[in-house]
C-alpha cells in the first residue's frame, strides 16, 4: 500500500512538472519571447531540473544498477550537434542565449537517467506525458469555448496570438491520441475504451480546421496515413480486427467536430467576456497569400515601400470583404485551394517563404549569427521558417550538418522502433509520430527552442527514447 501511494505521488509530481512546462510554452507564445527570454529560460531550466530530480528518485526505477548501453552513433551525433551549437554560442553571443547548454546538459541528463529505467517503466513515463498533454488540451479547449470567440473570415488563433502556433500544438496532441488509440487496437479492447479519444480527436480536428494551418494539417494527414499503413499491415499479419475501430471513429468524431463548432459559435457570446492578448492579430482566411514576410505576419505587406499606403488600404478593403463573405468558405479549405490556383508562383503559395529561404541561405556561415530574425527588403522576418536553414543561419554550417544527420537518424530509428516494439510496448508508435510531425512541420516553420514549442520539446525527448531503446 505504501509503495502504491508513493508511485501515485511521484506520478502526480511528474505530470504537474510536465503540465508546468507546457503552460510555460503557452505563455511564451502568447507573449513575445524576446522581451522576457531570460525569465522564461530560467523558469524552464528550474522546471526541467525539478523533473530530473523526481526522475532520479522515481520508484519505478530499477534498483539494480544497469550498465549504460546507448545507441552510440545516434548519441554521438546529438552531442556533436550540441557542441557545434555551443561553439557558435561562444563565438557569437546569441539573443536567445545558450540553447546549446539546455540541450547538451538538461536533455542529455534526462537521456542518461532514463537509461536506468526498464522499458515498461519508460512506457509508464510516456503515458504520464500523454495524459499531461491531454489535460492541457482539454483546458485550452474549455478556455476557448468560454472566452475566445472567433471572427468570421479570420483564421482562429485559439489560445495563442498566432493560428499556426496553436495548430502546431495540436500536432503533439494528435500524436498522443493516436498512440493511445494504437495501443487499444493492439490489445483488442472494446470500442467503448476509444470513445473519449474519438471525442478529443474530433475536437482537435475542429480547432485545426479553424486555424487554417496548412502545414500542420499536412503533418497530421501524413503521420495518420503512416500509422494507418503500419497498423493495417500488423493487424492483417496477426489477424486482429482493425477497420471496425476506424468505422466507429468516423461518426463520433463528426459529432464532436460539429458540437465543437456550435459551442465556439455560441458560448463565448453568451458569456460575453472575451479575453484578448496584446499580440493578437487578424490573420485573414480570404487574403492570406501574398508577398514576402506574410508567413510571419498577419496581413500582406508590399515589397515596394512606395506603394505601402495603398497596400494597407487594399488590405482593409479585403478584410471587410473576407468577413462579409466568411460563411461561404472556411479558412482551411480556402487556404488549401489557394495552393492549387493556376498561375500562382511557389513563393506566393508558400507566403513568401522561398524568398525568405534564399535570403537566409545567402548569410549562412561557419559561426552563425546573433539573432534568429533577419531583415528582408526592409521588413523584419522573425525566423527562417525552416529548421535546417535556421540552424545554419543561427549556429553555423557544422551544427546544420549534424542537425540534418540527426533528423535522418530520427526517421530511421523511429521507424525501426515501432516495427520492433509495436506488439510489446505501450507507446511504441509515439516517437515515430512525433518525429515525423516535427520534421514535416519544420520544413516551413522554425521549431528549435523547446521553451516555446511542445513539438520541439517532445522531439528532443523522443530522440532520447530512441537513443536508449535500440540496445534494450
Amino acid at each position: 500500500m505504501k509503495n502504491k501511494k508513493m508511485n501515485g505521488l511521484y506520478s502526480l509530481l511528474i505530470m504537474l512538472l510536465i503540465i508546468g512546462i507546457i503552460v510555460l510554452q503557452i505563455i511564451v507564445r502568447i507573449n513575445a519571447i524576446k522581451s522576457n527570454y531570460y525569465i522564461y529560460a530560467s523558469i524552464f531550466i528550474v522546471l526541467v531540473l525539478l523533473l530530473i530530480s523526481v526522475l532520479v528518485i522515481f520508484p519505478y526505477k530499477n534498483n539494480v544498477h544497469r550498465k549504460l548501453s546507448f545507441n552510440i552513433p545516434f548519441l554521438s551525433i546529438w552531442i556533436c550537434m550540441c557542441l557545434c551549437m555551443l561553439y557558435s554560442d561562444i563565438a557569437v553571443f546569441k539573443k536567445y542565449w545558450f540553447l546549446s547548454l539546455i540541450l547538451l546538459i538538461l536533455f542529455t541528463s534526462i537521456f542518461c537517467i532514463l537509461q536506468q529505467y526498464k522499458m515498461p517503466d519508460r512506457d509508464k513515463l510516456w503515458s504520464l506525458f500523454i495524459h499531461s498533454v491531454q489535460i492541457i488540451f482539454f483546458a485550452t479547449v474549455i478556455f476557448c469555448f468560454l472566452f475566445r470567440p472567433y471572427t468570421p473570415g479570420v483564421r482562429y488563433s485559439a489560445l495563442s496570438a498566432n493560428p499556426n502556433v496553436y495548430a502546431m500544438f495540436i500536432i503533439s496532441v494528435w500524436a498522443c491520441l493516436i498512440s493511445r488509440f494504437d495501443y487499444i487496437i493492439y490489445k483488442e479492447k472494446s470500442i467503448k475504451n476509444c470513445m473519449f479519444i474519438y471525442i478529443e480527436a474530433g475536437c482537435a480536428l475542429f480547432f485545426l480546421y479553424m486555424t487554417g494551418a496548412r502545414t500542420s494539417f499536412g503533418a497530421i494527414v501524413i503521420i495518420s496515413a503512416i500509422w494507418f499503413v503500419f497498423r493495417l499491415f500488423f493487424a492483417r499479419k496477426s489477424g486482429q480486427a482493425f477497420i471496425r475501430y476506424i468505422l466507429a471513429a468516423i461518426p463520433v468524431m463528426a459529432i464532436s467536430f460539429f458540437v465543437s463548432y456550435g459551442l465556439l459559435a455560441t458560448v463565448p457570446h453568451l458569456i460575453n467576456h472575451p479575453v484578448t492578448f496584446d499580440r493578437d492579430k487578424e490573420f485573414l482566411a480570404e487574403h492570406d497569400n501574398g508577398s514576402i514576410c506574410l508567413a510571419a505576419q498577419s496581413t500582406p505587406q508590399s515589397e515596394n515601400s512606395a506603394s505601402h499606403s495603398g497596400a494597407l488600404n487594399e488590405i482593409e478593403h479585403d478584410m471587410e470583404s473576407a468577413i462579409h463573405n466568411a460563411d461561404k468558405e472556411p479558412s482551411l479549405i480556402k487556404r488549401i485551394k489557394m495552393a492549387f490556383k493556376s498561375g500562382e508562383s511557389l513563393d506566393t503559395i508558400l507566403n513568401g517563404r522561398i524568398s525568405i529561404y534564399k535570403s537566409y541561405i545567402r548569410k549562412i556561415d561557419m559561426t552563425g549569427h546573433r539573432k534568429y530574425a533577419k531583415k528582408i527588403n526592409g521588413q523584419l522576418v522573425i525566423h527562417a521558417h525552416n529548421n535546417i536553414i535556421q540552424m545554419g543561419y543561427t549556429y553555423g554550417i557544422p551544427a546544420m550538418i549534424f542537425y540534418i544527420i540527426l533528423n535522418i537518424f530520427s526517421i530511421i530509428f523511429s521507424l525501426r522502433h515501432y516495427i520492433k516494439y509495436h506488439d510489446t510496448r505501450r507507446n511504441a508508435i509515439l516517437p515515430m509520430l512525433i518525429t515525423f510531425g516535427f520534421i514535416i512541420t519544420s520544413l516551413t516553420e522554425s521549431l528549435l527552442i523547446p521553451i516555446q514549442s511542445l513539438l520541439a520539446f517532445s522531439y528532443y525527448l523522443s530522440i532520447g527514447e530512441l537513443i536508449n531503446t535500440q540496445k534494450d
